[in-house]
């Protein structure tokens, strides 16, 4: 009888490890923006399946506005960071050098998304670290809510026709984008 009740106690005791996790990935899901449930070296798999990146407008450092939508027919890489985020600092290097590459091809654009930080923190920031990246401002997190960001840095990698292509959620570098790029390329070709 001591069996059976032990038995019962460890099942019950499963079932309800499971319905919480069940319940914290439930409360815990992007609402806006689903994850395209692909790897950085995956695609899409039909039309039908694409997910559309938001559109926004928000601010850059210069006070013009910019929306996502003026770089259709370009690949974004959309970059949110911060610059308290220590592994945003690591890869901003990269960033800055894949952006001076990519100018030249005029074919992609990095944006970098930076989070609830005021106009002098990041100006200083790129000044005193020789960045030229297109920044732009989400002043108040609202673009990087409604994409679903919980963690400094994610990137998106957004298609020429403004779906979702992949995302890194943490730090990347120059030569991972660079594969990205390459296989996006690839797959235009085979069109």
């Amino acid at each position: 009888m001591k069996n059976k009740t032990s038995i019962i106690i460890w099942v019950l005791a499963v079932i309800l490890i499971l319905a919480a996790a069940f319940t914290f990935y439930s409360n815990n899901k992007s609402v806006k923006l689903n994850t395209p449930g692909e790897t950085a070296t995956s695609n899409q798999s039909s039309e039908s399946s694409k997910v559309i990146a938001p559109d926004f407008s928000l601010k850059d450092l210069n006070g013009n506005t910019v929306k996502l939508s003026d770089y259709k027919g370009k690949v974004v890489i959309l970059n949110f960071w911060a610059v308290w985020c220590k592994y945003c600092k690591i890869e901003m290097p990269d960033l800055n050098e894949l952006n001076k590459e990519l100018a030249k091809e005029n074919n992609a654009v990095i944006l970098a998304v930076d989070v609830q930080e005021s106009p002098d923190t990041v100006k200083n920031y790129l000044t005193s670290n020789g960045i030229d990246l297109k920044v732009l401002l989400d002043s108040d997190g609202s673009i990087s809510q409604e994409y679903g960001v919980s963690g400094y840095p994610t990137t998106f990698i957004i298609n020429k026709d403004g779906s979702l292509y992949t995302y890194i959620s943490g730090k990347t570098d120059k030569a991972t984008l660079l594969q990205i790029l390459e296989k996006i390329k690839t797959e235009e070709q085979r069109k």
